[in-house]
């Protein structure tokens, strides 16, 4: 589910009558469900008295009071799970009420500083970090046609320096053959 829809559902059952009118329901119904368990535990108590109070003659009184015993037991720990869940569910609908509430707090200094002087200080920071990046983008441009003709310098350089090189070469060969020429007559 998108967070736009969650947030939506989460502010309107924090805001609505209806689920206002649902939440006293609730509450209602904790109400009874703790009357049910404070009787769940004072059965449990009678059972468990009455067990150590009477003796037990045949097998079937005591299959009896057994039984009792589990639904004693039962009940207590079925009113209690459910008043446990029944106290998570509101106080976890009242965290997401005042969540939903600080965040609409945390979001109107947010629209009082958009308004129309906030939105032409921060045109006017971007247009100057606008003009900084242009700047940046003109000085590696020129860097760049920079490093390109020292590249081509040092490339006709080199030219230069092998085509010396290949001229020193051949009049040293012109010199050992002359020299040698010379020895020979």
């Amino acid at each position: 589910m998108p967070v736009r829809w969650k947030r939506a559902m989460i502010v309107w059952s924090s805001r609505s009558t209806i689920a206002q009118r649902v939440l006293y329901g609730v509450r209602i119904a904790f109400g009874f469900i703790f009357l049910l368990f404070a009787d769940a535990v004072m059965r449990l108590r009678k059972v468990e008295h009455e067990k150590e109070s009477t003796r037990i003659i045949d097998e079937h009184s005591l299959c009896q009071q057994k039984l009792q015993k589990f639904y004693a037991q039962r009940n207590t720990y079925l009113t209690g799970i459910t008043m446990f869940l029944g106290l998570i569910l509101i106080s976890t609908h009242s965290l997401i009420a005042q969540l939903s509430e600080n965040g609409d707090a945390s979001t109107a200094p947010r629209l009082v500083s958009s308004g129309p002087h906030s939105a032409k200080a921060e045109t006017e920071r971007l247009k100057s970090e606008l003009s900084k990046a242009r700047k940046e983008v003109e000085e590696l441009n020129r860097k760049d046609r920079d490093m390109e003709t020292l590249k081509k310098q040092a490339e006709s350089s080199h030219r230069e320096y092998m085509r010396l090189a290949d001229e020193c070469e051949k009049l040293q060969k012109q010199i050992d053959t002359s020299s040698e020429s010379k020895k020979d007559a």
